[in-house]
């Protein structure tokens, strides 16, 4: 499963627009009154106009596992990095054999780069913009997480991540290359415990299979 397009909501595209091509180097595909979109590595990034909705979203962008640690030092110098514990600002996930770290964007979205060692890395090590491959993730809250998942799995032919036992309360659909966070509305996102999940509209198209299926959630 590969994410080819995510749309989500901005209050001020302004902003938006300074932070992802200022802090995140990201190139414009489309600027227009009510609609903004970027090229994230292989996802075009979009956002639509919204009015004072104060919409808040959690999404994640691979980047080759071996930059990691580049891109940690480079990102601590532009934004300020949530912490995961008190000592640490960098997430080690040994069952996903993952490392990430999250930061806030202008809008208050809880934003995350992740190297996956699963994954190819490429050939450089330095970080830049362009070693952002992809969106990877996109939260999903909702009222019944085993209803929404089973729901997605028999409609999309899609399955759990073989790395994560599912839940109540956090599931998730896909593979390395796209994945799906479902969650029940009100739950705090990692790593933050005053960030709880509300469902705002979300616009997902992905490749699985060869077969593109678009969700929208409003």
């Amino acid at each position: 499963m590969t994410i080819k397009e995510l749309t989500l909501l901005s209050d001020n595209l302004a902003e938006t627009k300074q932070f992802y091509t200022r802090i995140l180097g990201l190139s414009i595909v489309s600027e227009e009154t009510s609609t903004l979109s970027f090229a994230a590595g292989t996802t075009l990034l979009c956002f639509e106009k919204s009015t004072n909705l104060r919409p808040r979203y959690h999404f994640a962008f691979n980047i080759p596992y071996i930059s990691v640690m580049d891109a940690f030092s480079q990102m601590s110098n532009n934004v300020d990095l949530l912490p995961i514990s008190e000592s640490s600002k960098l997430a080690d996930f040994v069952n996903w054999n993952a490392k990430s770290f999250y930061f806030y964007d202008n809008n208050g979205n809880i934003l995350e780069f992740i190297g996956r060692n699963d994954l190819p890395d490429g050939d450089k090590i330095s970080f830049d913009s362009s070693f952002i491959l992809s969106v990877s993730e996109i939260g999903l809250p909702v009222e019944n997480v085993k209803d929404e998942c089973e729901k997605l799995i028999t409609e999309y032919r899609l399955g759990y991540f073989a790395k994560q036992p599912p839940s109540d309360t956090f599931s998730v659909i896909g593979q390395d290359t796209g994945l799906l966070i479902i969650v029940p509305v009100g739950r705090n996102w990692y790593p933050t415990n005053n960030h709880p999940a509300e469902a705002f509209k979300i616009k997902v198209v992905f490749l699985n299979a060869e077969r593109e299926v678009t969700l929208l959630y409003e």
